[in-house]
């Protein structure tokens, strides 16, 4: 009995971590189609997009603080907060990050669900953080 108690209890909390947005790793808790990273079920990261987990961004390829994705001058990027955490996106400089069609410009605003992009008109290097979870929440859009 004292073993199926504490499989029961293993399994209970790893069910809670899972379902509270445990895992930070690309594909590690999934959410949705944006993927990974906090409650919901499975799944992995897009090309070209910067996924929220609990306290980190990640990419398809990368959860290694900043990540960095690299597009094309006036490509979208998406930003895909799946992880029910509380979240934003601030830029250095806000006013880089220009709306994608109907979309905002500037930062993103701090929520706990739901998909934003944004473009760059000019080749740089473009950084942005999580205020909430600052200084290691980060992440660079690097435009050729």
């Amino acid at each position: 009995m004292r073993k199926i108690s504490g499989l029961f209890g293993t399994l209970t909390l790893i069910v809670a971590v899972t379902s509270c947005g445990g895992s930070t790793a690309p594909g590690g808790g999934g959410g949705g189609g944006g993927g990974g990273g906090g409650g919901g079920g499975g799944g992995t990261c897009p090309a070209g997009t910067f996924c929220m987990g609990s306290s980190i961004f990640f990419t398809a390829t990368s959860s290694t603080q900043p990540v960095t994705v690299t597009v094309a001058v006036n490509t979208p990027v998406t930003w895909t907060n799946d992880s029910g955490i509380v979240h934003d996106v601030t830029f250095s400089d806000p006013s880089t990050a220009k709306a994608v069609g109907t979309g905002n410009p500037g930062n993103i605003a701090i929520h706990t669900s739901g998909t934003n992009q944004r473009q760059f008109s000019a080749p740089g290097t473009y950084p942005f953080h999580c205020q909430q979870h600052a200084p290691g929440m980060t992440g660079t859009v690097v435009v050729q």
